[in-house]
């Protein structure tokens, strides 16, 4: 016997898992097993996802980075949740004998937050706005094909000189 058909909130539900888990890296196979669905519903979902992605996207070229942002919002939302974590009061108990005898000692504080989150979360608005142009372009100096000195146009007659150099090489 065929399962029912899915709800559309659940539709929803099971596309975003399937996203999230795509983005991880993981096989059709293994979002199927973990949803207790068949790959060809996996396979659909995910069809749909990535109709989704490009749909967000100006133009059919921009899947690829479409799919990169997604990946994105998925590396922000997962540092500023663990940003959060760290910024939780901690509790620490200590249970163990010492020369003194027993110690049962429990210990709670403030976090100030770990600030590893916060780099992970710059590096991906950073990345974000590289992906989408946002960032100001660089001026770049022009310089010899060395790079070691800065380049110098010729003038008018020292090209020509140099053009007419260059041809009576190419006739001998």
């Amino acid at each position: 016997m065929a399962k029912p058909r899915r709800k559309p909130d659940q539709v929803i539900k099971d596309q975003a898992i399937v996203a999230e888990m795509y983005l991880k890296g993981r096989t059709m196979a293994d979002i199927a097993d973990e949803l207790g669905a068949s790959i060809n519903m996996v396979n659909y979902d995910l069809r749909e996802v990535r109709k989704r992605w490009r749909n967000s996207a100006v133009r059919d070229f921009d899947a690829h980075r479409a799919e990169q942002l997604a990946r994105l919002d998925l590396i922000e939302a997962a540092a500023w949740r663990e940003w959060e974590r760290s910024c939780e009061d901690y509790y620490k108990h200590t249970v163990g004998e010492t020369a003194q005898g027993e110690i049962d000692k429990e210990e709670t504080g403030g976090q100030t937050g770990d600030p590893r989150y916060m780099n992970v979360i710059l590096s991906t608005v950073e990345r974000r706005c590289k992906l989408l142009g946002l960032d100001a372009p660089t001026k770049v100096a022009p310089t010899n094909p060395e790079g070691d000195k800065p380049y110098q146009a010729m003038s008018e007659p020292e090209l020509d000189q140099r053009i007419a150099e260059l041809l009576q090489k190419l006739d001998k």
